[in-house]
């Protein structure tokens, strides 16, 4: 009985399914037999991308700086009062400094013993630690004159380098607002980009000098004439083989021979004998140097127009804004005609924002749905501003002040990279 019921019950169910298929059947024979069935019912399924995001590089050119102001450098300088004895005083050539007395050092011999050697009394008026650089400095007369210096430049003029055409990489960020037509559409777009920003130049200008030069008396020791190679420090010492009364060498207990270290200071009087101050023309030399780069965030629409299915030309612009950094250095530079040269190095950091505006034109051809490459050009301006750079001097308390004037006004260039849709 059971058998029966299940066999009644899968026949039933074979039935209702073979009336389903002629019903199917029927309804599929009304429609006309060669239509092709494409609406598969899927499209509420399908996302279909409204943003993009461009990734590449531009390079833009039409920066201008110029650099302009007045310097001043000087070396050291030994103060004010040239009349009391036994001052310290430093000076761009040498320096006279306190006597050191007694004067002691200590040498090592190859046995591990060690020797102390003392120089001998500095007669009165006088110093055994004093130095120099230039022969020149010694005088006909066997003085020795020591200089400092001081460079006064009233106005280095305007200096126009050129700047580097500013190579740096962009990504911009637009959503799909809409059709206009059939053809046209238009975009929001939210970028940003990063440019480098670099100029230098080289430059002379007159300056007024300064040369402040004290004489020296010199004591020679017992020496016939002062040194004849330089640069000579005092104390100074030679070296010669040790030997005892006999002349016979003495040796440490390894078999080396012992050194001695003999005297050979020349004293310097511890007071300038006199000091004269001179004013001439002389030549500065100065190195300009800008090294900085600049971020620039945009916001605006855009609009397209498709040339073909996967060509389209594209115009937009908006409003800018520019987050400028960069060091400003100016190195100055003077040569005497004695000792070594003068040098001063200003340097400022400065960051600036500036507001502005772009404009931009450009071609995309579209490898696939989602995927393609862009090629355009763009203009920028941002305006200009100036970055001081101030020196204070530390040997006088002079100041000076550098300005460069940095100007964004008219950045134009070429554009390209890789687009995407998402």
């Amino acid at each position: 009985m059971k058998s029966l019921y299940l066999t009644l019950g899968l026949l039933a169910l074979a039935l209702c399914s073979v009336s389903r298929a002629q019903d199917d059947n029927g309804q599929n024979l009304a429609q006309s037999p060669d239509e092709i069935v494409t609406d598969f019912g899927i499209d509420e399924y399908l996302a279909i991308p409204t943003s993009n995001l461009k990734i590449g590089a531009h390079m833009l050119r039409g920066a201008k700086t110029s650099f302009s102001g007045s310097g001043f450098l000087s070396s050291f300088q030994p103060g004010s009062d040239f009349t009391t004895p036994a001052l310290a005083r430093i000076y761009n050539d040498g320096n006279v400094l306190l006597d050191k007395q007694p004067y002691t050092f200590t040498t090592s011999n190859s046995d591990g013993t060690t020797t102390t050697h003392t120089a001998g009394p500095t007669p009165a008026g006088t110093t055994n630690s004093w130095s120099f650089l230039d022969l020149n400095q010694i005088r006909p007369d066997g003085n020795m004159d020591f200089h400092s210096y001081s460079a006064n430049v009233p106005d280095t003029g305007t200096q126009n380098p050129s700047v580097n055409n500013g190579g740096g990489i962009e990504l911009m960020l637009s959503r799909d607002m809409g059709k206009i037509g059939k053809r046209m559409e238009w975009k929001l777009n939210l970028g940003v980009s990063l440019t480098d920003l670099k100029a230098k130049t080289d430059s002379s200008s007159s300056a007024t000098i300064t040369t402040l030069t004290d004489t020296y008396v010199p004591n020679l020791n017992g020496g016939t004439s002062l040194p004849t190679s330089v640069p000579y420090t005092a104390p100074s010492f030679k070296q010669i083989p040790s030997v005892d009364a006999n002349g016979n060498p003495v040796y440490d207990s390894t078999g080396t021979q012992i050194i001695d270290y003999v005297e050979t200071t020349i004293y310097m009087g511890n007071v300038p004998l006199n000091r004269t101050i001179t004013t001439s023309t002389g030549v500065i030399s100065n190195h300009w140097e800008l090294k900085g780069a600049y971020f620039t965030f945009k916001i605006g629409p855009s609009i397209s127009y498709l040339v073909t299915d996967r060509l389209r030309l594209t115009f937009g612009a908006g409003a800018s804004i520019v987050l400028s950094g960069a060091t400003f250095d100016v190195t100055s530079t003077f040569q005497p005609d004695v000792g070594g040269a003068l040098t001063s190095d200003d340097t400022s950091d400065l960051l600036k924002f500036l507001p502005g505006y772009y404009a931009e034109a450009e071609l995309q051809y579209d490898f696939s749905d989602k995927a393609g490459f862009y090629a355009g050009v763009e203009y920028q301006d941002n305006g200009s501003y100036t970055q001081t750079s101030n020196l204070n001097d530390i040997y006088t308390g002079s100041s000076a002040s550098y300005k460069a004037l940095i100007n964004l006004s008219s950045l134009e260039g070429f554009r390209m990279g890789l687009t995407f849709k998402f």
